[in-house]
Parts: structure tokens; sequence; C-alpha cells
């Protein structure tokens, strides 16, 4: 089948790179066509009342479905991986990618998604910018993504603060007022208070945490009611979501989205159009759709699968970056023992970043969570005690219960790389291992950092690494370059030996400093879509 209209440019995804980089252009009045596959959650979305967290759990007789899933797929038994901790109401993300995006790796069991709104309708919305020192060796500097991030963070709403953490996420003008931290968090940056010489003496600095998250009322949607559902629920449009932004882009007649299509490959003609070949997923035939230019923001390993099948690379190696990631069970001594407010959110209640060579240096950053609606059933499990005991003695610990999630940086190497076999279902392969002199670096970090929480009387009970691809922060695949490179990418996203296809994810990324990649991405996404439509206008 082909399609008999051409437009002036094809999106491939609907995830956070892909709206964003679709809305400079469609903003501008250029067609623009999304192919999406597009799945949702028509499962649990309906069952979730309005409501508190601890009045659900106390009043709900249905709550079970919501909680632990039909199928008790909220337990997650023996699964600590990536997508560990997702719930019931967000599982829909991940679903059909094990049939559709198959992947083949006895190292790296990565998180993809096929869902409307991507990976970005589980994401924790943490929103830190890259700072200059992150950005060092890019084609790009920080001064390029700076006008973009503020375009962004008005467009999804991002709350902070100016506080110690500055220098380290840089200042966005467009935010709004930060959300409120709970008695858990509270008590601890209370304690920050006290020890805060001795500790940034030490390069350790706490504060607000940059989240995509409503403080305040914006563009129809509500300000964070502090239910603490926001791992389970999107009631009152709070916590940022790319499907928000693609409500918004299906307002413009300009702009049609077309589901059920899974991008196979797209060829460049002599005559100034590109063809793309989508798989219609739920038959068994492939359409042909013709535009003046094509932006891949299908995530990274969608989005290298297409490159790579398209250009015809069978085996050809590329480089893979992705955070390693841990995460530490804390005891917070601050609050034992206290009353705690009920109202709360439940993303990261404030940052953490261990500097100990200052903010021109490589820096680790890491997010602190109150475990409350995350259920405790997930420590019991865990602990050495019987069920009974266990249950009685977390009901009283969960107050002051928390998790510190540390993602460290990551540079490409010989042991990280993935390919695409022969076939046309071939899987995506990939094999990713960390150096000893990696992993030498990661423990002395995490010792310093679990030193400097001792002195905030937090005390480590735990520390999990969940594997490699825990963090589902991937990156480096089509790198930015400024050399005319095959599988690279110019500053601007085009993909190199291609005049009209650009890449707008995560895959252009050449390395990760220690923070979410999301918020970046999405800067990036519009500044491509803003270069893609002077391109066309051009």
């Amino acid at each position: 089948m082909s399609t008999d209209s051409v437009v002036d440019a094809i999106i491939v995804g609907s995830g956070p790179s892909a709206v964003n980089a679709a809305y400079p252009l469609v903003e501008a009045g250029l067609t623009v066509r999304m192919l999406d596959v597009g799945n949702r959650d028509s499962k649990y979305a309906g069952l979730i009342p309005d409501g508190q967290f601890s009045e659900l759990r106390r009043t709900d007789p249905d709550q079970h479905r919501y909680f632990l899933g039909d199928e008790l797929e909220g337990i997650g038994f023996g699964h600590t991986g990536a997508g560990a901790q997702l719930t019931p109401p967000r599982q829909y993300v991940c679903k059909d990618t094990e049939r559709l995006q198959p992947i083949a790796s006895e190292s790296f069991f990565p998180l993809q998604s096929l869902a409307e709104g991507g990976l970005g309708g589980a994401w924790g919305a943490g929103s830190p910018p890259f700072s200059a020192a992150d950005l060092a060796g890019f084609p790009i500097a920080l001064e390029d993504l700076q006008p973009h991030y503020e375009v962004v963070a008005d467009r999804i709403g991002v709350s902070g603060t100016r506080d110690d953490l500055m220098p380290f996420l840089g200042p966005t003008f467009a935010l709004q007022p930060p959300v409120e931290v709970d008695s858990n968090g509270e008590g601890i940056l209370r304690r920050y208070a006290t020890q805060r010489g001795v500790l940034n003496k030490a390069g350790m600095f706490l504060g607000h945490p940059r989240i995509a998250m409503l403080s305040r009322e914006h563009r129809g949607r509500l300000a964070n009611r502090y239910w603490d559902m926001d791992f389970w629920s999107d009631a009152g449009k709070s916590v940022y979501r790319p499907k928000w932004t693609l409500d918004e882009l299906k307002t413009f007649a300009s702009f049609s989205i077309v589901s059920r299509r899974l991008v196979r490959s797209f060829e460049e003609r002599d005559d100034g159009e590109v063809v793309v070949t989508a798989a219609n997923v739920d038959g068994s035939g492939t359409e042909l759709h013709r535009a003046r230019s094509l932006v891949l923001a299908a995530g990274t390993l969608g989005s290298t699968r297409i490159v790579l099948r398209s250009m015809g690379h069978v085996d050809r190696r590329v480089p893979i970056v992705c955070n390693p990631h841990s995460y530490a069970a804390l005891l917070n001594l601050n609050t034992l023992g206290q009353g705690v407010r009920d109202e709360r959110h439940s993303m990261a209640q404030f940052c953490l970043v261990h500097a100990p060579d200052g903010h021109t240096r490589p820096f680790t950053v890491g997010h602190f969570y109150s475990y409350r609606s995350l259920l405790l059933f997930r420590l019991i499990r865990d602990t050495p005690l019987p069920v009974r005991e266990s249950l009685t003695i977390m009901r009283h610990l969960s107050p002051s219960l928390g998790a510190l999630i540390l993602q460290h940086r990551d540079t490409p190497s010989p042991t990280k790389y993935c390919s695409l076999g022969a076939g046309e279902d071939a899987p995506l392969e990939i094999e990713y291992s960390l150096s000893a002199s990696e992993q030498r670096r990661i423990d002395d970090v995490e010792a310093e950092i679990t030193r400097g929480l001792r002195r905030l009387r937090c005390i480590k009970l735990k520390t999990m690494r969940p594997g490699h691809a825990a963090s589902v922060h991937y990156a480096g695949t089509l790198p930015m370059s400024a050399t005319d490179v095959e599988l690279t990418t110019s500053r601007d996203g085009r993909l190199h030996r291609t005049k009209r296809v650009y890449v707008a994810d995560g895959s252009v990324f050449p390395s990760l400093p220690s923070k979410g990649l999301t918020f970046t991405m999405m800067a990036n996404a519009d500044r491509i879509g803003c270069h893609v439509r002077s391109t066309l206008r051009a």
C-alpha cells in the first residue's frame, strides 16, 4: 500500500523526543505525520478512583486489582532489572516489545516501548539539565541547548528552585516553584542545613530536584494534589507525560498521527523524497509513507534498528552507553518515631550531588524517594524475618524508609556495543560490560556517599544493583560527530551520509553524565525540530 500525500516531515515515535521534535514544525504550519504503534492502557486506568493513596488503601475493596494487578504482575517475583518498579497501570508501556522488538543478550536486558507516549508513560519525571561539564567533548555546547531547555520547561512544566544545586543543574528560568517535600525528606534536609559546611567541603550537596511535575496549574493541567498516587495514576495530569503534548499537537490541522504502525526502514530517493516503510501490527500488510524529511525518534534502540536495517548494515557493531544504576534502601533516623504528613507526592523528594572535584568536573547525582506508595511487600520479601514479624516492623519503620537512586556516568568502550542480525525479524544483539576500573570508580563513589549519608543520620540498609540496562537510559548508538562518519549524526541531528534523515532521541548522545537523559533529550529534539523547520522553509 502506498499513501498518496507527501508531507513535510514524518516523525517516527510518540515519546518525549518525538512530540517535542514535532512541536516547532507543527507550530510553523508544516505538515507532519507521526507513525507509531501507540499501545494504551485499556485495563487499569478506568479502575483507579480519584483519592489519596492512604484513603484508597483503607476503603477501596478493589484496590488489589491496580496495586497488585489482576495477574499479580505488580509483585514482580524475582524481578530486579529494568522495569522492576513498574506498577500494573504502567506496564502497558512494554506491551508487545518482546515480539516486535526482540533483543538477544546475556548481559543487557533493556526496557523498550511501543506505547503512545513511549517510555515517557512511566517516566519518573526527573528533569536535570546537562551542564557545560556534562557536555564536554560533544559537538554542541550548553549555549546551543539553553534556549530549548527554556522552551521545553515551559511546554511541559518543570518545578525547582535556586539552591545549593544551582552550579550542577544550571539556571533554568522557566521554572515553577518547587513542589513540597514530604516529612521524610524534610527531616534529612533539616539535618543537611546543620551539616552543610562539613558536607560541602567533602563534596556533597543537597537541594530540591528538578521535576516535570506542576506546583501550579499550567496548560489545562492541575497542580499536584499530594495524593501519593503518581506511580499509579495520571489524575489531574500533574506529572508530565508525552501524551499531554500529543493531545496539543492533535489540535493543529497540519498534524496527523497514524497508529498501529511499526516503521521498518526508510529510503532516500533522487526526487528529494524520503520513503518510509511501515508494517501494520494488526495485519500482514506494509505501507509506504512519503515526506520531504524524516525524523527518527523511536527511542535509542528502535531508531538504531531502523537505521541499521535501512543502510544495510547487518552485523555492524555500533556503540551503546547506559547509566550504571544502583539504589540504596535507607533508614532515616531524623524522623524515626515521629508523626508524618499524609499529603505527599510520589516522586523524588530531594536531589543529592557528590562532586569532590567541583561542578566543572564529572560528578554523581542521586535522588531520594520515600517508600510508602511502592508498597511494603517489596521490602518484606527481602527481609530474613518471617512475614508476620517483618510486616509489624516495617509498618513502624515505613515513615522513615527511603531509597536513594544513583545514576553513574557512562562512556563508550569496546565491551559495550550492539548489532542487528540478518533477517527481517532479527533481534538486536547487545553486549555490555563494565571494565574493572569503571566498577572500581563506582564502588569508590558509593562508599564516599555512604559516609556522607551517615552524617545526615541516614543508615544504608542494603545496596541493590539491578543489572545493566536497569536505568532505562540508553544512548550513543548513532553519536553526534563533528566529522562525516557513517552511522553517526551531525550536530544538528542529520544522519551522516543522508540528506534529509534526522535522529532526535537518545541515540545521538555520545556519552551519558550522571543525570537522567529525558529532559535534555526533549530539549535537543526541540532544537533539531527547529533546524528541520528552517531547512524545510529554505
